[in-house]
């Protein structure tokens, strides 16, 4: 009998591993197939896959990104409606996320839950495009039922438009700070007088032509002196190395820097020309920002005249690397910080790495008055700092940040 025992219990052993090697296979099998673009493929691998274990959140969050690729191929036709594939997309994230709420799987650039985000905020842009602002409402709060636009991103957002200034035409990089403050527009009806300009849709016409003619989640449209025939005739420019200029106004003086090509060191993206049809048509009339969220490389080297302000870098007529009036202002009595708190916060890594801006503004401001012997104020950002983004909810990304900061704050209350 024991014997018996024995053999049964090493024949299931010996079965289990055979299953996991052959689920292994095809995942990797469908992760080819994913990369491939071949996702019909991708998906009958994963079926496969989940009949043997149906609560593996890896092979679901796979299909989930499977049928989000057949929702649309890229952003140039986020405007074009799928629903179905949609919400099997947004199903299959959903079933990751309900067996793994902290999913640490293989992921396509984001987790599950961003996901989720984008594929209802795409739903909300192809209904706001086809003229019915009902369904993209419906749309977004479907987004936020199923696992999107959560507290602690949409605080996150919104403190990103409170930084700016009234009728702001502010630049984003993606669809975590993008879809929510489109959300908050639409939806809850905040800051409508501030034109969200998502800089990876700038490459195609269409978004181009809404944001010119109508902009339909807020009260402003973006003023361009391009045709519409001109905008559909865009393209890539060959590019050199080159000063470019932005010409002055009554209040504010022209500026100069260098620009250098995007694409393989010989043109120019349409989202760069665009970016300087903006400003030249702007004209100094509305103040313009980028998202602090921006790739370095989307923001024209345009450094020189962006001034940090907390969330959001303003862009300015003299050089100037800060604001401290408007960096504390925010910091201190403008910015929430209760999303460290919501239980969605640990379990979307691209939000900790957002929430370090948080601690860039606070680091910066501590060091200025470092540099200006103002040691209790240093103390008091530092302490405020830790108030409102605790480690025990927001652990230190960076062990090296977090010791200057600890030093920084022993050497200030040894000052006082």
């Amino acid at each position: 009998m024991k014997n018996l025992t024995v053999f049964l219990l090493s024949s299931f052993v010996f079965f289990t591993a055979c299953t996991s090697d052959a689920n292994k296979e095809l995942k990797n099998q469908s992760l080819t197939a994913i990369q491939e673009g071949d996702y019909n493929l991708a998906i009958s691998r994963i079926e496969e896959g989940l009949q043997k274990a149906p609560d593996d959140a890896e092979l679901h969050y796979f299909m989930g990104q499977a049928y989000r690729e057949l929702q649309f191929k890229d952003g140039s036709q986020i405007n074009q409606l799928n629903l179905e594939m949609g919400e099997k997309a947004s199903a299959a994230f959903r079933k990751a996320i309900e067996i793994s709420p902290d999913y640490k799987g293989r992921k396509f650039v984001v987790g599950p839950y961003t996901k989720i985000q984008s594929i209802w905020g795409a739903i909300a842009m192809a209904y706001i495009e086809a003229g019915d602002n009902e369904a993209a409402v419906k749309a977004f709060k479907r987004g936020r039922a199923e696992g999107g636009f959560f507290p602690a991103m949409m605080e996150y957002n919104k403190n990103i438009m409170a930084s700016c200034e009234p009728n702001a035409i502010i630049f984003t990089n993606g669809d975590n700070d993008t879809y929510p403050m489109w959300y908050l527009q639409l939806v809850d009806g905040y800051r409508k007088d501030i034109n969200v300009v998502n800089l990876s849709l700038l490459n195609v016409p269409w978004y181009i032509k809404q944001l010119k003619n109508t902009y339909p989640f807020g009260n402003n449209r973006i003023a361009l002196e391009l045709t519409d025939a001109e905008i559909e005739a865009l393209k890539p420019q060959k590019w050199q190395t080159q000063t470019v200029a932005i010409p002055g106004s009554e209040t504010d003086n022209e500026i100069s820097w260098s620009l250098s090509p995007t694409i393989k060191d010989v043109a120019l993206r349409v989202q760069d020309l665009m970016v300087l049809n903006i400003l030249n048509d702007n004209k100094w009339q509305r103040p313009v920002y980028f998202s602090s969220t921006v790739a370095q490389v989307n923001k024209m080297n345009l450094n020189s005249y962006l001034r940090f302000e907390g969330l959001v870098l303003r862009l300015v007529s003299e050089k100037q690397d800060m604001s401290v009036e408007l960096l504390q202002k925010n910091c201190f009595d403008v910015y929430t910080y209760d999303g460290v708190k919501d239980k969605n916060f640990q379990y979307v890594d691209e939000l900790h790495s957002m929430y370090q801006n948080y601690r860039a503004g606070f680091m910066l401001l501590a060091d200025y008055y470092a540099r200006e012997s103002n040691m209790p104020e240093v103390a008091h950002t530092i302490e405020f700092m830790n108030q409102k983004l605790p480690e025990k909810l927001y652990p230190w990304q960076n062990p090296k940040q977090k010791k200057y900061a600890e030093n920084l704050l022993l050497k200030a209350n040894e000052a006082i």
